[in-house]
């Protein structure tokens, strides 16, 4: 009989990948091709009991937030009914899972100030509104399920074609001498994946269930996060602001997040975001 382990879904992806490079061996990746939420439990089940999972986590989303706005079938499958079927099946055979969400299910209601896990969602967008169903259900369909709201990462390399994260895109700008669009006003968490696998595994150790917020220390604005990667990778370009309606997306200016849940019940507070793009940004592809 096969040893069991952690199935990572959704692995191609930043955070998928920095599952696998911890876990190593105890994990087991599947991608888009081996498995796509959205297409029943029965589905799911033919692909992941033969598995036996440990635990499974879902690191699988339609997090493309401009084309939610018209792909929302798309994004409902993804992030909202695939969840959910996902939890379903998997407190049928309870096994523990992880599932993500993120700071924009906030915004709409432009207060301008930490949310924490107990402030009401209102999301501006059709991505926020869908992650927002999918968190609700997850944690709705089974009591072993952690719904971890992230926001704004990197760290991670990603697989998947055209999916570079936040600080690969601003380099890869600059070195090509492109102007770098960040959104005005708009205030952010940046979070290291490296930063985040070890604290969601810590959860899942511990069982600890239900909602946190899992964002970096501090908070910044695009513009200032934008400065900051240009100058710590020794570069330099045109910043050009954007105003938050100028999208297909509104962005909303405040959607930070405070981790009041981990802060309250764990020792260690996660690294301010300054601190790990510094150590990100040392790595050997970017200098």
């Amino acid at each position: 009989m096969p040893e069991r382990r952690f199935v990572v879904i959704g692995a191609r992806g930043q955070l998928g990948q920095e599952f696998l490079r911890v876990l190593g061996e105890r994990a087991v990746g599947l991608d888009r091709s081996e498995l796509e939420l959205g297409h029943g439990v029965e589905a799911l089940a033919r692909v992941l009991a033969p598995l036996r999972p440990v635990a499974i986590i879902n690191a699988s989303a339609f997090n493309q937030v401009d084309a939610a706005e018209t792909q929302r079938r798309a994004a409902l499958a993804a992030n909202a009914l695939g969840p959910e079927e996902l939890a379903q099946l998997c407190a049928q055979r309870d096994w523990p899972l992880v599932h993500f969400s993120t700071d924009y299910v906030f915004g709409a209601d432009e207060l301008a100030r930490l949310r924490t896990e107990a402030d009401p969602p209102a999301p501006i967008n059709f991505y926020g509104y869908s992650k927002l169903i999918g968190e609700t259900a997850v944690l709705r369909a089974h009591p072993r399920a952690l719904a971890i709201r992230v926001a704004h990462l990197f760290g991670g390399h990603s697989l998947a074609a055209g999916r570079a994260n936040l600080v690969e895109r601003f380099v890869e700008l600059a070195r090509q001498g492109k102007p770098i669009y960040a959104t005005r006003g708009q205030v952010l968490n940046p979070t290291s994946v490296i930063d985040l696998v070890p604290r969601c595994l810590e959860l899942l150790d511990r069982q600890d269930y239900g909602l946190f917020h899992l964002t970096g220390e501090g908070t910044c604005s695009a513009i200032e996060f934008a400065n900051e990667v240009l100058r710590l990778s020794g570069l330099a370009t045109v910043i050009v602001e954007v105003d938050q309606d100028a999208r297909p997306a509104r962005r909303a200016r405040h959607t930070a997040l405070e981790n009041r849940r981990w802060n309250t019940t764990h020792t260690a507070p996660l690294p301010h975001w300054r601190e790990s793009l510094a150590s990100y940004l040392s790595q050997p592809q970017f200098t």
